[in-house]
């Protein structure tokens, strides 16, 4: 069941960059920005989804991916706060105890509006599809780690030669 849940939300997480970055390019269409897309519209095509099923995945990610973008945030903003108390001298410890508290407070939100996610696309889209997702997802992970690899070892025999 964990291994379900996980992989269900690397999907979400997937499906909610994918939208949203669909959504900042349309928005930015027309000004010369060269935004990249860390995933590729070609995986989710290559699924073979239904009308059905791409109207439910749309309209989840439109109805509970702004909660999680709005709660990620939270808990970057809570975060910061806390290590910018932290660096105080010295420290308060009730305004860091505030802090805890809002950081744990956000993190709770985070969770529910993934969990509300994740229910949304487990309705939207198969257990097949998701695997294929998956399978499609690690592939093109695995692809551009290869490549960022190469490059590495091929500047670092460069920097080798020159010694």
């Amino acid at each position: 069941m964990k291994k379900w849940l996980k992989m269900l939300s690397m999907v979400s997480f997937a499906l909610l960059v994918i939208v949203g970055g669909r959504v900042s390019m349309a928005d930015a269409a027309g000004m010369g920005h060269g935004h990249t897309q860390w995933l590729d519209m070609k995986i989710i095509a290559s699924l073979g989804l239904s009308s059905a099923e791409q109207t439910a995945l749309t309209t989840a990610v439109s109805t509970y991916g702004s909660a999680v973008k709005t709660a990620r945030h939270a808990v970057r903003a809570a975060m910061k706060q806390l290590k910018t108390d932290l660096k105080a001298t010295p420290p308060v410890g009730a305004t860091l105890v505030a802090d805890a508290t809002a950081l744990a407070t956000a993190k709770d939100q985070l969770k529910s509006a993934r969990t509300d996610l994740d229910n949304a696309l487990s309705t939207a889209i198969t257990p097949a599809h998701l695997q294929a997702l998956q399978s499609a997802l690690t592939a093109q992970f695995q692809s551009r780690l290869n490549q960022k690899t190469d490059r590495l070892l091929f500047g670092y025999a460069m920097y080798l030669q020159k010694q």
